[in-house]
C-alpha cells in the first residue's frame, strides 16, 4: 500500500481530517509508516461495527495537538472486535490498555449517535479513566434508531452512570437528546 503512505504523508499539515470506517481499517495496514500530525486539532471518526479501530491508538499517539476528537456512528458507538484492537478500546484485558489515550492532549470528545447499551457506557467509561487531558465530554442520542434507552430501566439507568461518571471525573460528562426526541419521549413519559 504505497499510495496510502504517500497519501498520509501528504496530508500530515492538515488541521482538521474525517475518517470513514473503511478508511480507518486501510490505515491499519500502514501503521509502521504512518507519519506525525503536528497540526492536527480536529479529528472525527466514523465507527461502524462491521470495521476494525487498529489504526486508532497509532492515530491518536502520532497527533500531538489533538483537541477535539468526534466519534460518530454507523451501527453504533462500537467497532468489530479483533484482537489487534489497540489500546484504544477496553476489548481485551492487556496491560498497555488505553495507553495511547493517555498520550493524547484530546481535551473534548464528541460522541454522536449513542444507543445506551452497556458496552457503550464501558467505553465511555474507558474514555474517561485514560484521557488524562479530558475536560469535555458530550455524548449525542441517535434520533433515527431505536436506543436502549426506550427500555425505561436503562432510560434512569444511564443519566444515573453520567452522574457517577461526573462525580468520579474532572471532565463534564453530559448527555445531550435533541428537542424532539426530548418531546418525544416527555409524551410517553420516558426520559
Amino acid at each position: 500500500f504505497p499510495n496510502v503512505g504517500k497519501l498520509m504523508n501528504g496530508i500530515r499539515n492538515i488541521k482538521y481530517v474525517d475518517l470513514e470506517p473503511d478508511t480507518l481499517e486501510v490505515l491499519s495496514l500502514c501503521c509502521e509508516s504512518m507519519p506525525v500530525f503536528n497540526n492536527l486539532k480536529s479529528l472525527r471518526i466514523k465507527s461502524d461495527k462491521k470495521r476494525g479501530w487498529q489504526a486508532m491508538p497509532v492515530l491518536l499517539r502520532n497527533c500531538p495537538r489533538l483537541d477535539i476528537l468526534v466519534l460518530e456512528r454507523y451501527n453504533g458507538l462500537l467497532h468489530h472486535v479483533t484482537d489487534k484492537c489497540g489500546d484504544a478500546c477496553d476489548c481485551y484485558f492487556r496491560e498497555d490498555k488505553g495507553l495511547s489515550l493517555e498520550s493524547c492532549p484530546v481535551t473534548m470528545l464528541e460522541i454522536q449517535g449513542f444507543l445506551g447499551t452497556m458496552k457503550e457506557m464501558a467505553l465511555i467509561k474507558h474514555f474517561l479513566d485514560n484521557f488524562e487531558c479530558l475536560k469535555e465530554m458530550e455524548i449525542f442520542v441517535e434520533e433515527d434508531e431505536p436506543t436502549e434507552l426506550r427500555v425505561p430501566e436503562v432510560a434512569m439507568l444511564i443519566p444515573q452512570m453520567i452522574e457517577v461518571y461526573n462525580s468520579l471525573s474532572s471532565c463534564n460528562v453530559q448527555l445531550l437528546v435533541s428537542d424532539y426526541l426530548s418531546k418525544k419521549w416527555a409524551a410517553k413519559g420516558r426520559l
